[in-house]
């Protein structure tokens, strides 16, 4: 919310409570006073209605809707054939984040952080040591890759999303590591993997 729409809220707040104040005479009259007038007549009908109907009716409904749930509960059959849910893939789950990023700041880092983690486990099987072990920061790990997609796997893989909180809705938003694209860090990537590939072969 920018600060016109607030002040804009703001004036038609104060224009509503003014107006209310000078045709309140007109509401008590045409509102309140025909509300409280139904609601005497619908009190005064109750009254006159014997009790033993109204617990007759009450008990009625009641038994209509028991009938109801009890048939509804029986036709349901049981759905013996139901497939078991898959799990989400690595790469579906990156696709919907990605699909996320627009969300925020939380989603753009689940994406920086899932490409961090697949670039330090690459170098560590390149490296033959064990999966999900951390060693340092990537950019001393021999990676030939511009600062901006390394700052952004860093702030992925040793970062966090709270390091850049929302901006309250009067200040503008700064730019951040999170901001790079994430299809232009995985192509630098892929093509960093196979030049490392094939310089092992």
């Amino acid at each position: 919310m920018n600060r016109r729409r607030a002040v804009l809220i703001l004036a038609v707040f104060l224009l509503s409570s003014l107006l209310a104040y000078f045709i309140r005479d007109g509401i008590y009259e045409w509102v309140i006073l025909p509300l409280a007038y139904i609601w005497w007549v619908i009190g005064l009908y109750y009254r006159m209605i014997p009790q033993m109907l109204l617990w007759l009716g009450l008990i009625f409904i009641s038994l209509i809707i028991a009938v109801r749930s009890l048939v509804d509960r029986g036709s349901a059959a049981p759905e013996t054939n139901a497939s078991p849910r898959i799990p989400m893939g690595p790469i579906e789950s990156l696709s919907n984040l990605i699909q996320k990023r627009e969300r925020g700041t939380y989603y753009q880092w689940l994406i920086a952080n899932r490409l961090g983690l697949l670039a330090n486990d690459w170098m560590n099987h390149n490296e033959g040591m064990p999966a999900g072990s951390r060693v340092g920061y990537l950019a001393n790990r021999g990676w030939n890759l511009p600062q901006e997609v390394l700052k952004y796997l860093e702030t992925g893989l040793n970062g966090s999303f709270a390091d850049y909180p929302r901006p309250v809705w009067w200040s503008r938003r700064r730019p951040t590591p999170l901001d790079a694209s994430p299809r232009e860090v995985i192509e630098r990537l892929h093509s960093e993997m196979e030049i490392k590939y094939h310089g092992r072969q």
